[in-house]
């Protein structure tokens, strides 16, 4: 018999229950119905200690789960937030309704300044046309890749952006990552036009080549010429000083004709036209020794060269642009040889020379009328300790604070339109402070004008 039965029996009739088949009948089914109940029950426990353990398994796995999509929601956040690149999120109505804080870093603004405002704001100008027919094609196609706009910074300087997005219009949303090529597209620049300066010099080179005969040839006929003449003189005036005693009718008529062509005049002045034709010559012989050694293509290596040679030969190159502006005054001292890249020195003596003059005549056009008078420009050379130390100073217009911050800058620059491409000190300061780890200081007055002073080790390593 069941033991709760049992007990329950034990209790209600205190002693043994009452005899008869019929309450027998009654105990064994009730006794039954304990012992079915006691396995229905436990079927039961079993079924919930099997239903808790798997929804404690599923449990876990949901745990793990949203553990793993937390986990991968950081990393995609430290992503956004850690890319160089600029990424954001923008409405159909090209209003920013996310960015990462590359935006800040590259514009130089806070991080929630571009939120809700409009793209276009600070697309520059020229290229918000362009830029609403690339989104309106991107609502059609789903995609862009490589589109480029320039982009204004907070100090009011224009950023190359290169995009490449995607379209969820079911969203109304526009995916884009924003690149920052502006030094790309420098350098490239650069790269271009130094290929261009590479082939202009190998044509100069050669033509230089070309040119050095036919000169030489010139050179040393009108030399024969020259000294010709001065023979020729002297035998004329022995031929008349030996002919008036014994035919005096004949040299009546040879001074008759020599009054005709005017002898005495040309004796005088053929020597001197010689002498102006060995002048130019000897200018042009130089022209093309300067042009050669400009356009000789640097060494990969460093190599020992004269400075104030380099000086000499850039000035030579220059002397068209600076002969109408500016006197050039020179004071070059004694230098040891010097290593380094002397074609790409040969450049940074012109960019600077170049400037010197333009900033001259800037200066001269602002000035009341006082006669021709020429500015000034002076270059002094020294060396001073381990250093050599180039000197190039003018007496233009000078160069303001505002514009020495940013001198040095690709592309910035105050002159007109097709008179600078701001590549000149951006390459001056490339080759002076990076390729030959020199220095560059400036002092400049406004109306005054301005020094450039150039510092270069002598050898290529620096003592620590």
């Amino acid at each position: 018999m069941h033991a709760l039965l049992a007990r329950q029996l034990k209790r209600s009739f205190k002693s043994d229950h009452p005899p008869g088949p019929e309450f027998e009948a009654f105990v064994q089914a009730v006794d039954q119905a304990y012992e079915s109940g006691d396995v229905d029950r436990a079927q039961l426990e079993h079924s919930l200690e099997l239903s808790s353990r798997e929804l404690g398994e599923r449990f876990e796995a949901l745990q793990r789960d949203i553990e793993a999509r937390k986990a991968a929601e950081d990393e995609r956040d430290a992503f956004f937030r850690m890319s160089p690149d600029m990424l954001c999120v923008v409405n159909q109505q090209l209003e920013f309704v996310l960015t990462n804080p590359s935006w800040a870093r590259h514009l130089g603004c806070a991080e929630d300044t571009l939120k809700g405002t409009r793209l276009l704001d600070r697309v520059h100008p020229d290229d918000r046309e362009a830029t609403v027919s690339e989104a309106s094609a991107l609502s059609a196609t789903g995609s862009t890749v490589g589109f480029q706009n320039r982009y204004r910074a907070q100090d009011g300087s224009w950023r190359f952006l290169s995009w490449t997005a995607t379209a969820d219009m079911s969203r109304g949303l526009f995916f884009a990552i924003a690149r920052d090529v502006t030094e790309q597209r420098a350098r490239e620049r650069d790269q271009s036009q130094a290929q261009k300066l590479e082939a202009v010099g190998q044509l100069a080179s050669g033509m230089a080549h070309e040119i050095n005969t036919p000169v030489q040839f010139i050179g040393d006929n009108v030399q024969f010429v020259a000294d010709s003449f001065t023979e020729l003189s002297w035998y004329l005036d022995a031929t008349q000083a030996l002919a008036e005693p014994v035919w005096p009718a004949q040299l009546a008529e040879l001074k008759s004709i020599a009054k005709k062509i005017d002898l005495e005049y040309l004796i005088a002045e053929v020597p001197r036209s010689l002498s102006e034709a060995q002048e130019g010559v000897r200018r042009v012989a130089e022209l093309v020794r300067a042009l050669k050694e400009y356009a000789h293509p640097d060494t990969p290596d460093m190599e020992p060269a004269d400075i104030n040679e380099a000086l000499r030969r850039t000035l030579v190159l220059a002397r068209n642009e600076l002969k109408y502006v500016a006197a050039v005054e020179t004071d070059l001292g004694t230098l040891p040889a010097v290593s380094c890249h002397i074609g790409s020195l040969h450049q940074v003596f012109l960019n600077l020379l170049v400037n010197a003059a333009h900033a001259i005549e800037d200066k001269q056009k602002g000035a009341p009328p006082a006669g021709e008078v020429l500015g000034g420009i002076r270059i002094t050379t020294r060396a001073e300790n381990d250093d050599v130390v180039i000197s190039i100073r003018d007496s233009g217009c000078g160069i303001s604070a505002a514009v020495r911050e940013r001198m040095f800058e690709p592309f910035f620059t105050t002159k007109a339109l097709g008179r600078g491409s701001g590549q000149g000190l951006p390459l001056v300061h490339a080759v002076i402070v990076e390729n030959h780890q020199g220095h560059i200081a400036i002092e400049s007055e406004v109306g005054v004008g301005t020094t450039f002073i150039l510092r270069l080790p002598k050898s290529r390593k620096r003592a620590a």
